[in-house]
């Protein structure tokens, strides 16, 4: 296990810039995060799920997965840890199989009670310590808690074992899909341009993209395409109309229907929320 990074936010506030995790955005291969909120009532969103913030819940969200606090649902100041971290199929792969397989079964929030914020205290302490030993007792603290929250949700160990030779046989296939549609936001794909280009019928590698990445890739797709619209939108001050048109939406409209879709704010929304400076 590795941590890739830790953050500790206090009351955070309707309207204010959500500058680390708030953004839609989503991690990469191997790639986990979890959010453990102290105190504060919103929403949070995972995908197409959108479950609720309340004190002590906790969130954690699988490579590839879309994920945002919706800032105006915040009705109470949120106070959070966040910790990202990765996983090695075979170093930690008894680790990895668990949550693998539980990320396959639905989007994940628990309830944890108010003392594991002190656990959470001492990972954020630990990992930024410069020290490797610091740093290793760190990884070595959240495999254990990871353990113990998560392994009374494990399946079958038929079910673990079936899906794993499923993910090795398909899981390369589908990240080189996924390079294929990141290579190629500015242009408008079709899942047949995409399934050509893994040598697959369309109708086969949308049963292996969905078994995988539980949406369909055209989905997926247009989810990433709002992901890098939604970045220009915060990052730049170029009408919205020309990002859609940058992104191969039909119209500003349409782009207006996707990312409200996506992260719960039309464009001016969001870019007046996340571009706004912190109080």
């Amino acid at each position: 296990m590795r941590i890739l990074d830790t953050v500790f936010v206090y009351k955070l506030k309707k309207g204010e810039k959500l500058a680390y995790h708030g953004r839609y955005h989503a991690h990469g291969n191997n790639e986990y995060e979890l959010h453990f909120f102290i105190d504060g009532a919103g929403s949070f969103l995972s995908n197409s799920a959108k479950m609720a913030i309340s004190a002590n819940s906790l969130f954690l969200s699988g490579p590839h997965e879309f994920h945002s606090i919706l800032p105006e649902q915040v009705t109470r100041p949120l106070t959070y840890y966040a910790v990202l971290f990765s996983l090695s199929e075979t170093e930690d792969s008894e680790l990895y199989l668990l949550l693998t397989n539980i990320l396959h079964e639905k989007a994940v929030r628990r309830t944890t009670a108010d003392t594991d914020r002190f656990l959470f205290e001492e990972i954020y302490r630990q990992a930024g310590n410069s020290t490797s030993s610091f740093q290793k007792s760190a990884g070595l603290l959240l495999q254990s808690i990871l353990f113990r929250w998560f392994s009374d949700e494990n399946p079958s160990a038929a079910g673990l074992n079936g899906r794993s030779e499923r993910k090795k046989a398909s899981g390369q296939l589908i990240q080189n899909s996924l390079k294929f549609m990141e290579s190629n936001l500015e242009n408008n794909l079709t899942m047949n341009d995409v399934a050509y280009r893994m040598n697959l019928s369309v109708e086969h590698f949308i049963r292996l993209f969905r078994d995988e990445m539980h949406m369909t890739p055209y989905q997926y797709y247009i989810r990433l395409k709002a992901e890098a619209a939604a970045a220009e939108l915060v990052s730049s001050n170029q009408p919205v109309a020309a990002i859609a048109e940058k992104y191969g939406f039909e119209n500003r409209f349409h782009f207006s229907r996707v990312l409200k879709k996506c992260t719960g704010m039309p464009p001016a929304a969001y870019r007046n929320c996340y571009m706004q400076n912190e109080v």
